[in-house]
């Protein structure tokens, strides 16, 4: 069993991808979350003052403001002496990496944030019970009104991804401590459903923007040696379309739909049927992207293709 991120993709105009660069690749520890445009340029470090690990950043709907989640420490974020470190919690940021708000204050790991579409709140992943049980949790974006939509003992829910219509919540589900499936429950916890139950791992969930589609990675080719992008119907119902066939992870749909941006240890660019695959910036490590959603009437960011 493996752990990998979701993100949700809004419609609009193609803006940056925001991603994940290790400044070490062996030690997660040195974290950054970064921007860049399509076609390479660019490229800016939202967060180069953070001695901590910054992960699996996630574009509000209008594009404006970045989630994510950090180790950084804080009056509401202390070191925990039995980790060495402090909690994961979930932040917020302007897209400029300006404006810094800490939205859980806790005790335990909070991971995998993504947006609803109206921006008010955040859903995401909290660990409870050691490794034997994560919960989806939403919340606003003030820090107020949590809610828990799984309440599952023994069941590790996590990285759920909003639909653009709002009107489900997708996630992994690992109900056998051997594989992730993938299901879907509606924001206030009712209505949950299994979209696949195999015995192989699917992971790292992204809605189309039209919300007909879902892609993520999947290991059913080579089980152990090398997962690919898939793309399958809302509802599960045919059976899903590899994209990649030399390997790739967390896939993310550009906000116009025509592309798939994801990762292989540096972020490539495909069309959204697998072709016309290309390195945004080769040799430069990336991990975790989402593409951010621009307003129609804004200029949208260059691609080169």
């Amino acid at each position: 069993m493996t752990a990998t991120p979701a993100h949700a993709t809004f419609p609009g105009h193609n803006g940056k991808i925001v991603f994940t660069h290790f400044d070490d690749a062996d030690d997660e520890s040195t974290a950054d979350i970064y921007t860049i445009s399509p076609n390479g340029r660019n490229l800016l470090n939202l967060t180069p003052d953070s001695p901590a690990a910054d992960d699996f950043a996630s574009w509000s709907a209008d594009g404006s403001m970045i989630a994510f989640w950090s180790t950084r420490t804080g009056p509401d974020n202390p070191i925990d002496p039995a980790l060495g470190r402090a909690d994961q919690e979930i932040f917020v940021m302007n897209a400029n990496g300006s404006g810094l708000r800490q939205v859980t204050k806790n005790k335990v790991d909070d991971g995998g944030p993504a947006w609803s579409p109206d921006g008010d709140r955040l859903v995401f992943h909290r660990w409870l019970d050691g490794d034997s049980q994560a919960d989806l949790i939403t919340v606003r974006v003030n820090g107020t009104g949590e809610r828990n939509l799984t309440r599952s003992p023994g069941i590790v829910d996590r990285y759920p991804v909003w639909s653009p219509d709002g009107g489900e919540i997708v996630f992994m589900r690992d109900d056998s401590g051997f594989e992730n499936d993938i299901a879907t429950i509606r924001p206030d916890g009712s209505h949950l459903r299994a979209l696949t139950a195999t015995d192989t791992d699917e992971e790292g969930l992204d809605w189309s923007p039209d919300g007909k589609r879902i892609a993520f990675h999947w290991n059913v080719a080579t089980p152990d040696e090398q997962w690919d992008v898939y793309v399958m119907r809302r509802d599960g119902g045919s059976p899903p379309t590899r994209l990649t066939t030399a390997g790739g992870y967390n896939p993310a749909w550009s906000p116009d739909g025509r592309k798939i941006v994801f990762n292989t240890g540096e972020l490539f660019t495909m069309r959204a049927d697998g072709s016309r695959q290309k390195p945004v910036r080769p040799g430069f490590d990336g991990h975790h992207p989402d593409w951010q959603p621009v307003p129609r009437d804004a200029r949208a960011e260059d691609d080169d293709d």
